[in-house]
């Protein structure tokens, strides 16, 4: 399990971003009354 580094809320989508270890991205937002993430 990677270590949490930084969260941003809000990012700059309205969204909520959560940056780990490795610069791997976790970005979660609300499109149409639902939750989309996207892990890169």
């Amino acid at each position: 399990m990677a270590e949490l580094v930084k969260v941003e809320d809000p990012d700059s989508d309205g969204g909520i971003t959560m940056i780990f270890q490795d610069n791997k991205t976790l970005k979660i937002k609300l499109v149409d009354g639902k939750l989309v993430s996207e892990f890169v």
